[in-house]
């Protein structure tokens, strides 16, 4: 069993005070927010959460590895543009999918296009 540190609950703090950041995004965050915790803590604790399950890791292309502490079956849209990250809830039908033969664990899925704000210009 892994403690849970002071550090660990500043890092998990701003995850979802930010809802989609990446890294870097964390650790700007808590050193705007005075916080001492270094950056390679930062990398590593959310590392380590997504090794244990407790956020998802979110890989989109052209984008940083992002994090998300949400862990209800969801879909995310991604802004090519602004790179924001959105979720999206999905139809009951979809998170109980079945296939024949498969035993499903969970579903994964990305919706790329364009924000309202970035289409609005």
């Amino acid at each position: 069993m892994t403690r849970n540190t002071k550090q660990k609950q500043e890092v998990y703090g701003a995850l979802c005070a930010l809802g989609h950041p990446t890294a870097t995004e964390v650790y700007a965050y808590l050193q705007a927010h005075g916080s001492t915790v270094s950056r390679g803590t930062v990398f590593r604790v959310l590392v380590g959460f997504a090794e244990e399950g407790k956020i998802r890791r979110l890989s989109f292309a052209g984008s940083d590895m992002r994090y998300d502490a949400t862990l209800s079956p969801h879909a995310h849209a991604h802004c090519v543009l602004c790179g924001g990250v959105t979720d999206v809830p999905l139809p009951k039908s979809i998170s109980e999918l079945r296939i024949d033969g498969f035993e499903v664990y969970g579903l994964e899925a990305e919706i790329s296009g364009v924000c309202e704000k970035c289409a609005r210009g």
